[in-house]
C-alpha cells in the first residue's frame, strides 16, 4: 500500500526514537492536518513534509534545542550544510525558497500554538538568503567553524528521493491575488457593491465589518456563488473564460479544481482517526471523509460547517464557516432550507437541490446565520407554498416591442441578466392569460419593471423616478401595474418571479 504523508512521518519518528528530535511529532502532524484541511493533496503535503524532515535532521545533527535561538548566520550555514549532505538539495533559488517558504509556514503554525515566540529571524533569513536574484550565503566564519566542528565525520549522504515542487499554498495565494486584482477593476465596481450589499444583508452596515473573517467569507461568496450582472456567470467562471491564459500551470490546475467545487453544509459524525473524520451532508445525508480539522475534539461534533468542497473531497479552511449548533437547531436549519428549495421549485419545477444552491447559496448562508444568531422561529413564510397560482398555457407570442425595451431598462437601472430573464417570464405569463393590446410599449415595459421590483421588495427605485425618466405619466404606469397584479395574482416575494436580491430581502422582512 502506498504510504501517505502521515505514514512517512510515523516511520521517520519511529526510527528517530533514539535521538529524540526537538520538533515533536504532534506539532508536525497538526501542521500537516491544517494544510490538508486547506485543500492540499497528499503529494503536496509530502513536498511540505520533506523540508521539515531535513530541518529536523539538521537540528538533531547539531544538537540544537531551541528554535528561537537560531540566528541568521546559522540559517545560512544550514542551507550550505544541506546542499553538501543531501543529494538533491541544491542551492538554487527555487530549492532554497521552497525550503524557507515551508519553514515560515511551519513556524507560523508553531507561533499560533505559542511554541515559538517570534517569526522575525526566519523571515529575515529567508529574505537575506533567497530574497534576491541569487542565493546569498552569509560569511559568518566564527559560527560556521563552530558548527562544522560538531559535524559528524562520516558526512553521511541522505537518500533524498522526494522531488521538490511548488507548494500548493503558494499557487493558491498567487491565484487569489490575481483574482482579487482583476475583480477590483473599475468595470466590476457595481457588481462588487451589489455583492457586498447582498452579503451583509439589506439592514446591515458594512462599515462596521472590519474583521478578516468577514472579508474571507465575502470573497468566498463573491468568487464562488455571486452572479455577475451582465452575464449571470460566477466570477470564477468568467475569469476562467477570459483570463485563464494568464495563469501558470499550477494556478490553472487550481482554478479548474475550484470550478469543480460545490457549496455544502455538513457536520462531523465521527472521528475515524487523528487524520480523518467522517462527515455528513446535512441535506442529502451523504457521507464523506475529510482531513481532521484543527479544532478541539470535544467541540467537533457540535459544529455545523458550510463552505465549498471540491470534487477530490477537499475543502478550503479559510473559506469554511463553522457555527456551534444543537442537534435540534441543525434539524431546523435543514427543514428551513428544504422549504426554501420548494419555493425555488415553483419558479424552476425541475430544479435539484444542487441547482438551488448554485442559484441561492447566499440564502442558505443567511438562513443559517439568522437561525443561530437571531433565534427566529421561522425565516421562510409558508404562505407561498400553500397558495395556488394561475395556470400558464402557451397561447400567443408576447409583444416583441415590450420585450426589447425590458433589456434597455435592465441595463439603465443596474439590474441583472437573471432579473431580465424573470422580467421576460412575467411578461410571457401575463400575455398567455390576458390578451394585451399594446399601444405604447414603454408604458408596459416600465409597468413591468415597477411591478417586478416591488414584488422583490426593492425600494431604491420609485414609480416617480421611472415615470420621469421614461417621460410618461405615473398614472398610466400604475394602471398597468394594477392589471399585472390582478391577472397574475401577484403577492410580495412571489416565488415565480423571486430574484436573488428579493430572496435575500425576504429573509429579513417582518
Amino acid at each position: 500500500m502506498k504510504k501517505n504523508v502521515y505514514d512517512q512521518v510515523q516511520v521517520f519518528y519511529d526510527e528517530a526514537i533514539v535521538w529524540e528530535p526537538i520538533i515533536q511529532q504532534e506539532w508536525v502532524e497538526g501542521f500537516l492536518r491544517q494544510k490538508a484541511w486547506q485543500g492540499i493533496s497528499d503529494d503536496k503535503l509530502k513536498d511540505i513534509w520533506h523540508p521539515i524532515q531535513l530541518f529536523i535532521l539538521y537540528l538533531t545533527h547539531f544538537n540544537n534545542e531551541d528554535l528561537d535561538e537560531i540566528s541568521l548566520a546559522e540559517y545560512s550555514f544550514m542551507v550550505k550544510w544541506l546542499s553538501e549532505n543531501v543529494g538533491s538539495f541544491k542551492t538554487t533559488l527555487k530549492s532554497v525558497r521552497h525550503f524557507f517558504n515551508v519553514l515560515i509556514e511551519f513556524y507560523t503554525y508553531l507561533f499560533s500554538k505559542k511554541i515559538v515566540m517570534s517569526l522575525d529571524e526566519i523571515k529575515e533569513a529567508a529574505q537575506e538568503i533567497s530574497g534576491g536574484r541569487k542565493i546569498n550565503l552569509l560569511k559568518s566564519e566564527s559560527i560556521i567553524e563552530g558548527l562544522q566542528n560538531m559535524e559528524d565525520a562520516s558526512n553521511e549522504q541522505f537518500d533524498d528521493k522526494v522531488p521538490f515542487g511548488i507548494v500548493i499554498g503558494e499557487a493558491v495565494e498567487s491565484l487569489m491575488l490575481k483574482l482579487g486584482k482583476y475583480f477590483q477593476q473599475q468595470e466590476f465596481t457595481e457588481d462588487f457593491e451589489r455583492a457586498l450589499y447582498l452579503y451583509t444583508g439589506p439592514f446591515d452596515n458594512v462599515s462596521e465589518e472590519v474583521e478578516e473573517d468577514f472579508w474571507l467569507g465575502f470573497w468566498d461568496y463573491f468568487l464562488f456563488d455571486y452572479h455577475l450582472l451582465e452575464n449571470d456567470l460566477k466570477p470564477l467562471e468568467y475569469f476562467n473564460s477570459t483570463c485563464s491564459e494568464r495563469l501558470n500551470k499550477d494556478e490553472y490546475q487550481i482554478l479548474q479544481s475550484l470550478l469543480g467545487s460545490s457549496f455544502t453544509v455538513f457536520y462531523i459524525k465521527r472521528i475515524i482517526s487523528q487524520d480523518l473524520v467522517e462527515c455528513v451532508n446535512l441535506f442529502t445525508s451523504e457521507t464523506f471523509q475529510l482531513p481532521t480539522p484543527d479544532f478541539d475534539y470535544k467541540t467537533l461534533k457540535n459544529l455545523l460547517f458550510f463552505g465549498h468542497i471540491f470534487s477530490q473531497g477537499l475543502v478550503m479552511i479559510n473559506y469554511v464557516t463553522s457555527l456551534q449548533v444543537s442537534i435540534n437547531l441543525r434539524n431546523r436549519i435543514r427543514d428551513e432550507v428544504l422549504r426554501q428549495k420548494e419555493i425555488f421549485s415553483i419558479q424552476e419545477p425541475e430544479a435539484t437541490l444542487e441547482e438551488f444552491f448554485k442559484r441561492h447559496a447566499l440564502v442558505v448562508r443567511h438562513t443559517i446565520n439568522i437561525l443561530v444568531t437571531l433565534a427566529k422561529v421561522n425565516v421562510t413564510s409558508l404562505n407561498q407554498l400553500e397558495r395556488s397560482y394561475p395556470t400558464i398555457e402557451e397561447k400567443r407570442i408576447p409583444n416583441n416591442g415590450v420585450s426589447g425595451l425590458l433589456h434597455d431598462l435592465v441595463v439603465e437601472y443596474g439590474l441583472s441578466h437573471f432579473d431580465e430573464k424573470l422580467l421576460g417570464k412575467m411578461w410571457y405569463d401575463f400575455s398567455q392569460i390576458s390578451v394585451v393590446n399594446v399601444r405604447k410599449s414603454i408604458i408596459w415595459a416600465t409597468a413591468l419593471l415597477l411591478t417586478y421590483i416591488q414584488v422583490n421588495g426593492v425600494n431604491n427605485i420609485t414609480a416617480e423616478q421611472i415615470a420621469d425618466k421614461a417621460g410618461i405619466s405615473i398614472t398610466s404606469i400604475l394602471k398597468k401595474r394594477t392589471q399585472l397584479y390582478e391577472v397574475l395574482e401577484l403577492e410580495k416575494f412571489d416565488p415565480r418571479y423571486l430574484s436573488e436580491d428579493g430572496f435575500v430581502i425576504s429573509l429579513f422582512a417582518e
